[in-house]
């Protein structure tokens, strides 16, 4: 876990950790940009940051990550609206993700495909709590850092290849009752589509581990769900200022946050698997 930073000086650690902190929460600040403006289709850049319910533009004071949501306690400074925590928790794991790859792999290429890996995983679990959708396009994005990455790692396009089509075999089988024909083609459930960037992320040997930790994930957030629920339902953190998509939690796991765990932590950690050879 501690790859990079064996043998460097106590300062240098120091300094990489406050510079990776920096970047990370920066990142997720933008990340929840993409949380709450591709469910709705609009563009990324079309707009300078702004509150999603009374329009607001937002100045630097209310853009500083982390510090900024809870000194305002998750509420817009101009119509006091509330806006999701998730956007909060966004912040604090990407910020986190940049501090474990700075010190398994240093600042290294390898370093820059995990965080983008890793930001498009967050980003896709935060729009599923949010909105309940599981966005295709931010998945293409986590398929083709994950092929990079693979191919780095590799040195061979083969096994990241291999991975996507015998995950999407699995898939296929676990939920074919749920393909259904458009004319020539097929339409996958989400869950296929999820298996198949996942094997095409840790490739052929590291479906041995993805696909237990996917179960494994899964099950457990339908098990605290579960006793959550025993306590009283809640309703989920729907985007604030737009009825049409906010989203009662209808006590189903978030599928994209085991698939999230499920890929970083080989991705992130390749010698788990010699845990299992």
């Amino acid at each position: 876990m501690f790859d990079a930073i064996q043998g460097i000086k106590f300062g240098y650690v120091l300094c990489g950790i406050i510079w990776a902190v920096a970047l990370g929460f920066a990142a997720g600040n933008y990340a929840c940009s993409l949380v709450h403006r591709l469910p709705r289709g609009r563009l990324i850049l079309d707009k300078k940051p702004y509150c999603g319910h009374c329009g607001a533009e937002l100045q630097v004071r209310d853009l500083f990550p982390v510090v900024s949501a809870l000194l305002l306690r998750h509420r817009c400074r101009y119509c006091r609206t509330p806006f999701p925590v998730s956007h909060t928790w966004t912040e604090i794991l990407v910020g986190l993700l940049f501090v474990l790859a700075f010190f398994e792999h240093g600042f290294s290429e390898r370093f820059l495909l995990i965080i983008l890996i890793g930001i498009f995983l967050i980003t896709l679990a935060a729009i599923e709590a949010n909105e309940r959708l599981i966005m295709g396009k931010i998945l293409l994005c986590i398929a083709v850092f994950g092929m990079l990455n693979r191919v780095l790692w590799d040195g061979t396009i083969y096994h990241f290849f291999n991975g996507a089509l015998f995950a999407l075999v699995i898939g296929s089988v676990l939920w074919r009752k749920q393909i259904k024909p458009a004319g020539h083609i097929y339409t996958l459930p989400k869950a296929v589509e999820l298996l198949a960037v996942g094997g095409l992320c840790v490739g052929d040997q590291g479906l041995i581990l993805f696909l237990p930790l996917f179960a494994m994930f899964y099950a457990l957030d339908w098990l605290i769900r579960k006793i959550l629920s025993s306590f009283g339902s809640t309703e989920g953190p729907g985007a604030a200022g737009d009825p049409s998509l906010k989203a009662k939690d209808d006590g189903k796991p978030l599928i994209t946050v085991a698939f999230g765990l499920a890929v970083i932590l080989p991705v992130l950690w390749p010698k788990l698997m010699l845990v299992l050879q």
